[in-house]
């Protein structure tokens, strides 16, 4: 037993040790093994700031070329030319030196030709020689080297056209036949008259702020943001075999047409024409290509970011262009950022992270806040689903403060060789500067970052931060290994630094017990330990292992007979064939404990991990991580039973089980479990459960664990480990069905022990669940044309209509059409002749889903009448503004407004084509004899009963609120659903993965002859009312029985006179109120007295009192006397 090294302090210590250098690395080495410094040549003009040298980085096996956009010049032509930017081609030992890359010697230089179409002079100051650069990873791929503000001098003006120059390899110490990449400098096209708009078009291009070099190694992408008022284009370089090989910079009008056969390797370039890109959107930012089409993964596509559109919230576009004259930009897939000003698409990588042979995108925007303090920065990635959908996810900084996390991007390939592509992202303003690495995985990247380089110099520089980071090369394998390794660039520090990646193992560990019972008078049992390691490496054939074994660590029964304790440890040497070894252990069983299982740990790990260190270590190896670091069994005591070996018999019912479920109706589906032992004791009972789809589970408790991601074991009695004869338990397992499909689902669940079965037959139970689909559908309708009356309008006149169909769930749709009807011409009854109702060249429509729109197919007697579908490309305006409509419409406040415009991009236009007549007397005569036998037609029919009840079937599609103000004998439904009377179009909308928070929005304008109406609205016909019909017809369910479509569509009615008149109630509340006034006014003047009339009653009270006086003969002397006075 002297082999064994009984060392525990040590071993853990190592343990340790490893650990804490795994936790600051995974496979790249933690410090730089290469550090390149800038080589401070002796230049003409003094350095006065940083030169930038590693700003932009290519590494290959034979050296790294290192771009410096603000170095000075060491060549003679440029020793007075100010900050021309340098070109270095560096070593990879560990005392590096660079030389002097010279792609281009000339200095500023004045050649302009009277007669030339061209501006030739050119002003190398500032010309930032090396601001962007790409090439592959192997020294036979090209390189293409940019110069964004190389300038062409005139008389008046300094022309930033910028300039590009590319190498067929770098096998060579020195550049070989550099050619020069030059399409921007035609005298007619810098500046240009656009309409009544004068505009810079090439004269500030900035042709090679972006590169990017196709993975095929055929075509260059360079981004020109400045072109047309710095809408900005890309400039698209292919290989081709000319006569002339200056014709690439002459002539960008016109497409190149293919010559003979040269030697000499040509490249032509030409400037994509955007028509739709909005001014200062800066498009061409960054570009990228890949293979994006699920249909057809051989086609080469490309992607570039205008990160000031959007009202500066930035997009990006993956596209091709027309390989004609027009050379036309179309658009597939509009990406989007999230936030203002946050610069989304300051760079992008495009890479297949997931493994599906798709390429996705990782688009950055630097400037994302997430505290709205700060510029932390966060990069969007882009999986590809197939069919151009993308699913976007956000992964901001894990820094925090003003990191600009994202400002550069690199792909890494697959750097761990886990079968998924990695990427590196950069944060150069973090402090100094650091680069973080994310793994690919099937779901696109981790969620969190497996490594993070940091500035090797804490120091600040004399020129201010490092903006480590600010550079990265892409991955590549420079010390033949296998793994890619990586270099990044820190350009205030005037360095690069190489980081080489080492081998990834992966270590595999058991542990078990020659027994899984001990019986209880038994006082001693072996245990064997296995162990070996898997890569990919073609080096790495054996590691050392550092291994410790555990037995019993919670109740200590047993222990190892050679430590006399319960662990064990010892280090080996592991290959990749599995080597095992024996240990005895000694047991005292205690009988209150009996029914607890003895535990069994191995505890692994590398002896040489990745050390943190810059000399590179050729005998090292990593291990994932996320990777397991132990193993463990379990082993019980056999007790109980009439033999050695249990006879259990449990059984297992489920119950509470629909077995019908409607996709997408629930986030989660459970099924309850009950499980009864009917024989002997069960020990270690356990259920084990999974889905033929590979559903998750939403929640898994504390006793379970996961096998694969489809498959769950769990322990029956957590805090028991056996089930007794007659013991009963319950369980119930919850399913994530959010991400569902398919026909059915069959779940299985399987109950065992450490022992025998008596009926393996009601072991398991088997749930089929039939996976079903519904969905509820809203067709809305709303007319923006207000009713049409023929004694205020007679010609033409434009309709405009908004639809919206949207899900209500709970399923989603995978493919669908949705189908218009569109009647565009009448028949006139009794009669052969057709009467042109509708314009069908005149129908306008366009279709958004998804902020993208888009394709609209048109077909007459199932006949496509457009096979080519034109841009898709989203229309922001044109979605909020419909939705604004579909908002005020379901609030029943309707707008009689319409626009008579609509955006001319994006409509589809049915391009029938119609000679044109001269309308002479002689065509008008006949034309008006045309229209006259029409109305004789029409008059002369008299309406038979099938007719009759085909108007009254087309009435009923009126809504209620219509059927009782327009009647039936006077209403003409000019729709689709006679085919007697009407001749139709259909308008069919593909849309894929309809889901409900994603309504489509439909817009249509046509045009309607109301001369051809009013010919036949004659009596006793007043109202033509057009109805268009909306269906949704779902794939693989022709009847429609998983669709449930609810509709409320207005239609478009003409009349001959005005269709509602003054209603009768109207009047009733006019006279009401007149009376009410009445008495109002007559209340008031009563209170203010105008009916008291004071001298009619005073004249009444004396005649009154006349006609009560006293005769003459009854009157007292006195009083007659005093009267007499009186008179």
């Amino acid at each position: 037993m002297a082999f064994f090294k009984y060392s525990h302090t040590f071993v853990l210590s190592l343990a340790i040790l490893t650990f804490f250098h795994l936790t600051n690395a995974y496979n790249l080495s933690p410090k730089p093994n290469i550090i390149v410094k800038d080589p401070q040549f002796s230049t003409g003009l003094p350095k006065v700031e940083s030169s930038y040298f590693g700003f932009t980085i290519n590494l290959r096996p034979l050296g790294i070329i290192v771009g410096a956009p603000r170095a000075q010049s060491t060549l003679p032509a440029q020793r007075n030319v100010n900050e021309t930017g340098a070109i270095y081609r560096c070593s990879l030992s560990t005392t590096s030196t660079c030389n002097v890359y010279v792609i281009d010697d000339k200095g500023n230089r004045t050649i302009e030709q009277p007669d030339s179409y061209t501006y030739d002079n050119e002003a190398r100051n500032n010309q930032w020689l090396g601001g962007a650069m790409d090439g592959g990873t192997k020294d036979t791929d090209k390189l293409l080297i940019c110069a964004p503000r190389f300038l062409a001098p005139t008389a008046n003006d300094y022309l930033m056209n910028g300039i590009c120059y590319w190498v067929n390899d770098t096998l060579n110490e020195t550049p070989v036949n550099v050619q020069k990449i030059s399409p921007l400098r035609l005298r007619s096209l810098q500046l240009k008259n656009v309409g009544t708009t004068r505009t810079f078009y090439y004269m500030l291009a900035e042709e090679g702020l972006s590169a990017h070099v196709t993975d095929n190694n055929k075509e260059f992408i360079i981004g020109a943001p400045g072109i047309n008022n710095w809408k900005g284009s890309t400039i698209h370089c292919r290989k081709r075999f000319e006569e002339d090989p200056t014709l690439s910079r002459r002539d960008t009008n016109a497409y190149p047409k293919i010559r003979k056969t040269r030697d000499l390797e040509f490249f032509e370039s030409y400037p994509l024409v955007n028509k739709d890109q909005m001014n200062d959107s800066y498009f061409g930012y960054a570009v990228g290509s890949g293979y994006f089409d699920s249909n057809d993964k051989n086609q080469l596509m490309y992607v570039a970011s205008a990160p000031q559109a959007n009202l500066q919230s930035g997009e990006a576009y993956l596209y091709r262009y027309a390989e004609d004259s027009t050379l036309q930009l179309k658009r597939y897939y509009v990406f989007r950022g999230e936030q203002f000003g946050e610069y989304f698409g300051y760079s992008l990588v495009t890479e297949d992270l997931n493994g599906d042979g798709l390429t996705d995108v990782v688009i950055s925007a630097p400037q994302h806040s997430v505290t709205g303090f700060f510029d932390e920065g966060a990069i969007y990635v882009f999986l590809n689903k197939g069919n151009f959908n993308f699913e976007r996810k956000l992964i901001v900084s894990p820094m925090q403060g003003r990191a600009r996390f994202g400002t550069t991007l690199s792909r890494l390939g697959d750097i761990n060789h886990d079968g998924f592509n990695d990427i590196a992202v950069g944060a150069p303003f973090a402090g100094n500067g650091a680069v973080f690495v994310y793994l690919g995985n099937s779901n696109g990247l981790r969620e969190h970052h497996s490594q993070r380089l940091n500035s090797p110099d804490s120091v600040i520089s004399k020129y201010g931060e490092h903006m480590f980071g600010h550079g990265l090369s892409k991955g590549a394998d420079i010390d033949h290994n296998g793994f890619n390794d990586f270099a990044v660039g820190a350009p205030n520090a005037e360095g690069v630094f190489v980081y080489r990646a080492y081998p990834v193992v992966k270590i595999r560990a058991t542990v078990k017990s020659q027994t899984r019972e001990i019986r209880t008078d038994q006082n001693s049992f072996k245990i064997t330990a296995c162990y070996k390691i898997t890569t990919t490496s073609t080096q790495l054939k054996e590691q050392d292992l550092a291994i410790r074994l555990v037995v019993d660590s919670q109740v200590k029964r047993a222990k190892f007979i050679q430590t006399r304790s319960n662990e064990l440890s010892f280090n080996v040497s592991a290959g990749l064939q599995e080597q095992c070894r024996t240990f005895d252990c000694e047991v005292h069983t205690n009988v209150a404990d009996i029914f607890k299982p003895i535990e069994l740990e191995m505890h692994y790990d590398l002896i040489n991990g990745v050390p943190n260190s810059e000399v590179f270590c050729d005998k090292c190896a990593a291990v994932d991580p996320a990777e397991p670091k132990v193993y463990s069994e379990k082993i019980i005591f056999n007790t109980g039973c009439s033999s050695d070996i249990c006879v259990a018999d449990l059984e297992i019912k489920s119950h509470n089980v629909d077995h019908t479920y409607i996709l997408g109706s629930s986030r989660t589906l459970s099924i309850t479990y009950d499980i009864t032992n009917h024989g002997e004791t069960a020990y270690l009972p356990q259920l084990s459960i999974n889905s033929s789809n590979g559903m998750p589970f939403a929640k898994i408790p504390g006793h379970c664990r996961t096998k694969d991601t489809d498959s769950l074991e769990c322990d029956l009695n957590s805090k028991d480990v056996l089930m007794a004869k007659g013991a009963t338990t319950q369980f119930t397992v919850t399913f994530d069905v959010q991400g569902i499909s398919g026909k059915a689902m069959i779940v299985t669940a399987r109950v065992f022990s450490t022992g025998k079965e008596a009926n393996e037959a009601n072991n398991v139970a088997v749930d089929v669940i039939t996976l079903g689909e519904f969905t509820e559908i809203d067709i809305v309708g709303i007319p923006k044309t207000k009713h049409i009356n023929l004694e205020e309008v007679s010609n033409k006149s434009e309709i405009i209509n908004n639809y919206e169909i949207k899900s209500l769930g709970p399923s989603n749709i995978g493919q669908m059409d949705v189908i218009f009807y569109i009647p565009v011409a009448y028949k006139v009854p009794g009669t052969t002749n057709t009467i042109q109702i509708i314009e069908k060249d005149r129908i306008n429509m366009q279709a958004v889903y998804d902020t993208q729109r888009t394709d609209i197919h048109f077909y007459e007697n199932d006949k496509q009448l457009i096979m080519n579908a034109l841009e898709v490309a989203t229309s922001a305006h044109s979605e909020k503004s419909t939705s604004k409509s579909f908002q005020t419409y379901k609030q029943k406040q309707f707008s009689t407004s319409s626009s008579s415009s609509f955006e001319s991009t994006g409509f589809y236009d049915l391009a029938v084509e119609n000679d044109n007549f001269q309308r002479d007397n002689n065509n008008m005569i006949s034309n008006m004899s045309i229209r006259r036998r029409r109305r004789e037609a029409a008059t002369a029919n008299v309406v038979t009963k099938a007719q009759y009840e085909r108007i009254v079937k087309a009435h009923e599609l009126l809504g209620e609120d219509l059927k009782g103000k327009l009647p039936v004998n006077r209403t003409i439904v000019f729709n689709c659903n006679d085919p007697e009377m009407t001749i139709c179009l259909r308008a069919v909308i593909r849309v894929h993965d309809f889901k409900p928070e994603k309504p489509i929005t439909v817009n249509m304008k046509y045009t309607v002859d109301l001369q051809e109406i009013n010919q036949i609205l004659i009596e006793p016909w007043e109202y033509f009312v057009i109805h268009i019909g909306v269906d949704v017809k779902k794939d693989g369910d022709l009847a429609g029985k998983s669709l449930g479509i609810r509709k409320s569509i207005d239609y478009n009615i003409v009349s001959k006179h005005q269709l509602y008149g003054t209603p009768i109630w109207v009047y009733i509340l006019a006279v009401l109120g007149g009376l009410l006034l009445l008495a109002l006014i007559t209340y008031g003047m009563y209170k203010l007295g105008f009916f008291k009339r004071a001298k009619k009653e005073e004249m009444d009270a004396l005649v009154h009192q006349g006609s009560t006086r006293p005769a003459a003969g009854d009157i007292e002397p006195e009083a007659e006397n005093l009267n007499t006075e009186r008179n």
